[in-house]
């Protein structure tokens, strides 16, 4: 994480410690003012207890905002559900507050408008933090968002009209905030709302954990017992304090069979990255006692582990290969596809046979089973090392660089065959090249050009080609790591999204 990412981590820190504070500090600073001597039993339970929630939805909110796994939509609607949950509470305290207070009467309607809307806000974002959750996509759910959005645009309109006709709550002369014959249907949206966020769960429960499946129903259940309460017993109020507690065993249910989940595959993944370093050539200088050439790779994936893949090998005494290659896609799936190339393509090169023979075949057989339809670009290239002579096949992959002894990196542009693995029985063109003692060869795939820095600007090829030119007689390592220095100042604190691979080789002759 850059220096930049944990400044903006602290100062919004702040900014949300200092918000959340001044909102909790005007509770008891009110009921200081309006005094809450003689006050009704229930009054102050359901004022402690948003004071509790409003501390608890505080801590969540700090917590949800420090770890960094949570992300994303789901991310984002579990924090509306806090805050939302968070408002109710504050609403509902405030409200008992001013409670029978004569010069407090708009304020009585405006907190209590506020109320009623925090409920059917957290109950919407609970709908859809269930979806995400879950990952439901289908017709019937698209169908059923439509509607909950329309009944919660309702919803919203009659909480207003509310405020003229006075069908949910009105507030007499004296201040006294009085439940209408019609109030309990403001729970409908909210109830039912709830219960088919329960029944999506129990469809798609062969997604969850029995854990999981309780921290849902968890979650719906202390909100219906509250409310059952808030019916039978006026002026005690603990939908929001109960809801509040609901979302924190929640949060933490679910934490915890994400985080086990998490560590099972952090570890699986550490394990790929592991093997993926070692399968990969990496002591340098490859072979010292070899002085005709002098070779150097490098590849950063944007993952733990990477689709990209460089390599290099004696075919026999005198023949040198290289290979870059870019899988499509990333992750572990890449990652297995590519050592499966890697693996196919040397053992055929090793094998002996014509350039073009060899990637044929090695594009049939990644044909077969292919369920994932990735497919591998790829350079390849064959150096008789007595002569400079050889053989390249470029397989819909970035143009190479070459340098002639003492002069410029240019790139060698002419037509690509199609990458490797997208159609069996696809054929390949090899074209023959020439080097002398001083050339250089440099090799790389489209995260190296397709860099992107904080204005949205790629690196390009262009600069590519400028970096390399302005230490033109720089030795492989040289040259890969100026390239890779003018990435990261490029750069900066945007973070990597493709695998960044390069392979440069000089040759010296015999």
């Amino acid at each position: 994480m850059g220096e930049a990412s944990v400044k903006k981590i602290i100062w919004s820190t702040t900014i949300r410690t200092a918000l959340f504070l001044c909102v909790a500090l005007v509770v008891p600073a009110l009921a200081f003012q309006s005094g809450l001597k003689g006050a009704n039993p229930y009054h102050v339970i359901s004022i402690s207890a948003d004071i509790a929630s409003m501390l608890t939805g505080y801590v969540l909110l700090l917590g949800l905002y420090v770890d960094r796994q949570k992300n994303g939509l789901n991310a984002h609607y579990l924090n509306g559900l806090i805050i939302s949950t968070y408002m109710a509470a504050f609403a509902d305290a405030i409200a008992w507050i001013v409670q029978d207070e004569p010069d407090f009467i708009i304020t009585n309607y405006v907190i209590n408008t506020v109320y009623y809307i925090s409920l059917i806000t957290g109950a919407i974002f609970f709908w859809k933090y269930t979806l995400t959750y879950l990952k439901v996509k289908n017709r019937r759910i698209y169908l059923a968002n439509i509607l909950v959005n329309i009944f919660y645009a309702i919803s919203l309109l009659l909480i207003f009209l509310n405020l003229k006709f006075g069908f949910y709550f009105t507030v007499d002369s004296n201040g006294t905030y009085i439940r209408s014959p019609w109030n309990e249907l403001s729970m409908v949206y909210s109830l039912c709302l709830i219960f088919l966020s329960l029944i999506v769960v129990v469809v798609e429960r062969k997604q969850l954990k029995p854990l999981q499946i309780f921290a849902f129903f968890v979650y719906a259940s202390g909100p219906l017992i509250a409310s059952g309460l808030t019916i039978t017993a006026f002026g005690l109020s603990l939908n929001p304090s109960s809801a509040m507690l609901s979302i924190l065993l929640m949060y933490c249910a679910l934490n915890v069979t994400q985080g086990v989940s998490k560590v099972v595959a952090d570890k699986e993944i550490s394990i790929a990255s592991s093997i993926q370093e070692n399968v990969l050539p990496k002591v340098f200088p490859y072979l010292p006692e070899r002085k005709e050439f002098d070779i150097y790779a490098v590849m950063k994936p944007a993952k733990d582990v990477g689709g990209d893949f460089y390599d290099f090998f004696m075919v026999d005494d005198n023949h040198l290969a290289l290979v870059i290659a870019d899988v499509s896609g990333k992750g572990i799936p890449a990652a297995l596809f590519m050592m499966n190339s890697r693996t196919l393509i040397k053992n055929r090169v090793m094998a002996g046979d014509r350039l073009s023979d060899i990637l044929e075949d090695v594009n049939n057989q990644l044909c077969e089973g292919n369920v994932a339809d990735l497919f591998v670009t790829l350079w390849i290239g064959i150096i008789e090392l007595s002569t400079g002579k050889g053989v390249a096949v470029n397989a819909g992959h970035e143009h190479p660089l070459l340098k002639r002894a003492n002069g410029q990196y240019e790139f060698v542009i002419y037509h690509h065959d199609l990458a490797v693995a997208l159609f069996e029985g696809q054929t390949f063109k090899e074209r023959d090249f020439q080097l002398y003692p001083g050339d250089s060869i440099f090799v790389y795939t489209d995260g190296v050009t397709e860099a992107i820095n904080d204005e949205d600007e790629l690196f390009t090829k262009e600069r590519l080609a400028s970096v390399l030119n302005d230490k033109p007689n720089s030795s492989p390592k040289e040259s890969i790591q100026n390239v890779l220095e003018a990435i990261h100042s490029f750069a900066k604190d945007v973070e990597q999204f493709d695998d960044i691979t390069m392979l440069a080789m000089t040759y010296y002759g015999s």
